[in-house]
């Protein structure tokens, strides 16, 4: 069975902190999806962490631009303060070809709740877009402002990314259970043994959505996990690609 794999978690650019490989621009992650057998990828700049949403967004657009195998993800800042969101934010996102949103608020120094971010969530919430939050140690928003997130905004479409290794369904599952719209991305479900197994037959394989973490993990190590998941061929489809599909068919720009 050949699976079509479109990644959600990949990003481009030299990233502050020392990376193995980095992939530093979009012609090397063509390489690497060609090398490893990815189809599409959901794409951000690590400049969007690293320097600032500001060019970091210009930076993603310019490298997804004629890509048509990349989608962008844009990274936010307080609406309030007008430095990325303006009254044309959504029409830039679809004229970019942007289909998520990222946000960092440790690093760039603001709350995200609904003080913050209130009006502009609802509309993201309303248009579908996916927030993607990562739990990752470097880059991390905290479970408890997760959850203090998705209930101020229970509809908001959020994809959990780089869960970790250490029991993850105690802080997953309960978020999958009281949130309809809360997605799981694979690298970090893949790396506890049956994990990813565990959670397809709790919830549904709609609730997973595939991801790599590249360039910081390989590519091949998330892709073999779900090739050789106790789980049916038609789940695998719809984790490797299907899922991600679906959501962005969904948004509203």
């Amino acid at each position: 069975m050949k699976l079509d794999f479109f990644d959600a978690n990949v990003y481009i650019g030299r990233p502050m902190r020392t990376v193995l490989r980095p992939v530093r621009n979009s012609a090397e992650l063509l390489a690497e999806m060609d090398r490893a057998g990815i189809e599409k990828s959901l794409v951000w700049h690590i400049a969007e962490h690293d320097a600032g949403p500001m060019d970091g967004n210009r930076l993603t657009s310019r490298e997804i631009s004629g890509q048509e195998r990349m989608l962008g993800c844009w990274a936010i800042l307080p609406p309030r303060t007008r430095e990325v969101i303006d009254r044309g934010f959504f029409r830039q996102m679809k004229q970019n070809r942007i289909a998520a949103l990222r946000a960092f608020p440790h690093l760039h120094n603001f709350l995200l709740n609904r003080v913050t971010f209130g009006k502009f969530l609802d509309e993201v919430s309303e248009r579908k877009i996916p927030l993607l939050l990562s739990v990752q140690s470097q880059r991390n928003v905290s479970w408890s402002e997760i959850y203090d997130l998705v209930k101020e905004f229970p509809k908001l479409t959020c994809i959990i990314c780089d869960v970790g290794d250490w029991s993850p369904n105690r802080y997953t599952w309960p978020l999958l259970e009281n949130y309809p719209n809360v997605y799981l991305e694979t690298s970090g479900v893949s790396v506890v043994e049956g994990c990813l197994e565990d959670t397809a037959r709790e919830f549904g394989a709609k609730r997973l959505v595939f991801g790599t973490s590249l360039p910081e993990k390989y590519p091949d190590a998330a892709m073999l996990q779900l090739i050789h998941a106790d789980i049916p061929d038609a789940d695998k489809k719809k984790i490797a690609s299907g899922n991600l599909e679906k959501i962005i068919d969904r948004i509203e720009l």
